[in-house]
């Protein structure tokens, strides 16, 4: 039951994370959650182990689907700290500052779940984003290839982490090469200019 738990969760972040990121393409069909059930669940879960990560983590993402941003932000953070050593929860996080448009946080908790896991092509890819949005473009150009590198050593549609999370890589392959060559260009563009 945990396991089947996990796969929907699983399958609500990707919708959260597809939802948020221009870069993914548009789903085909849709999955239809019920966020108030899923919330009380969460709620029951953290009743009984008030130190689960996961049920935290569940909250989090249901009270984000809810339109509740900081009981969300609390509860991944919380999600976090009781489980240090595994990104997923700051990977779940990071959309949300995202669709704020807060990349201060979104910079702080992506480069917190690169220490946990630098070989993450997806968590490169979003801090590339992140770089280039906030105009430091040979850091972003150095994490676009990074992400690009890693990404060819990845075999299948999913990289998975050492705690066994899966992420979707799809969107980096597909736009990684575009962002290397927009970012280039706006290097040499600059560079033309002085």
């Amino acid at each position: 039951m945990r396991q089947l738990r996990s796969a929907l969760f699983c399958a609500a972040c990707a919708i959260c994370v597809a939802a948020c990121s221009p870069l993914v393409p548009a789903q085909r069909g849709s999955v239809s959650v019920d966020w108030k059930a899923e919330l009380k669940e969460a709620q029951a879960g953290i009743k009984k182990d008030p130190n689960s990560a996961f049920w935290h983590n569940q909250a989090g993402v249901a009270y984000d689907a809810l339109g509740h941003f900081e009981h969300a932000v609390k509860e991944l953070k919380l999600a976090s700290t009781l489980d240090p050593t595994n990104p997923i929860h700051d990977y779940v996080l990071y959309p949300l500052y995202k669709k704020k448009g807060m990349r201060s946080q979104g910079r702080k908790v992506l480069l917190k779940a690169l220490e946990k896991d630098s070989a993450n092509p997806l968590g490169h890819f979003e801090f590339g984003y992140v770089l280039e949005k906030e105009g430091y473009l040979v850091d972003s150009l150095r994490e676009y290839g990074t992400a690009k590198q890693l990404v060819v050593e990845v075999k299948g549609p999913e990289y998975i982490d050492r705690r066994g999370n899966p992420f979707d890589i799809g969107s980096v392959r597909e736009e990684v090469d575009k962002a290397i060559d927009r970012v280039a260009k706006l290097i040499a563009s600059k560079q033309s200019t002085k």
